[in-house]
């Protein structure tokens, strides 16, 4: 098996450990990660937006912890909480990379499955720095949530 890259993690999937093998699974390689300004803007404050009815998006892991920093191998579930009004649109799932918002979405999608409940991808091994990613999900009323995940590895 090969390795899954999500923005430089690493899920666990063997592979002879060969540069090629590995490059051609990046879902953000490092020249993305340079090229879409994957540290930009990681200690700004998220953008404010208007309080109104629209679905949730709950972090579940990785969990905060004191400092900020994680330690790979880690996973990362998410939970979308819709309104009483309107279920969740699954297929209106979108990952965005870095402060110029490079979609992944199509590359994630490869590698987990995502439903109206949420995901979650198991053993996310990610290199030394910084990683910004923007979640976003609509419900049938193509009312838009959006939620940022901050990873820093020490």
């Amino acid at each position: 098996m090969k390795p899954f890259y999500f923005a430089g993690l690493v899920l666990s999937m063997a592979c002879a450990g060969t540069t090629a093998c590995a490059q051609e699974n990046w879902l953000v390689n490092p020249q993305e990660a340079i090229q879409f300004e994957g540290e930009a803007g990681f200690m700004a404050q998220p953008a404010l937006r208007a309080r109104a009815v629209m679905p949730l998006i709950d972090i579940l892991q990785p969990e905060s912890v004191p400092d900020g920093k994680l330690k790979a191998p880690f996973a990362i579930a998410v939970a979308f909480r819709p309104q009483n009004d309107a279920p969740i649109d699954a297929s209106s799932f979108k990952v965005l990379y870095g402060g110029l918002k490079f979609d992944i979405t199509s590359r994630l999608a490869q590698y987990t499955h995502i439903t109206a409940e949420g995901f979650k991808l198991e053993n996310a091994n990610i290199p030394k720095g910084k990683h910004r990613l923007t979640l976003q999900i609509q419900d049938a009323k193509q009312r838009l949530a959006e939620r940022e995940l901050r990873i820093e590895v020490e």
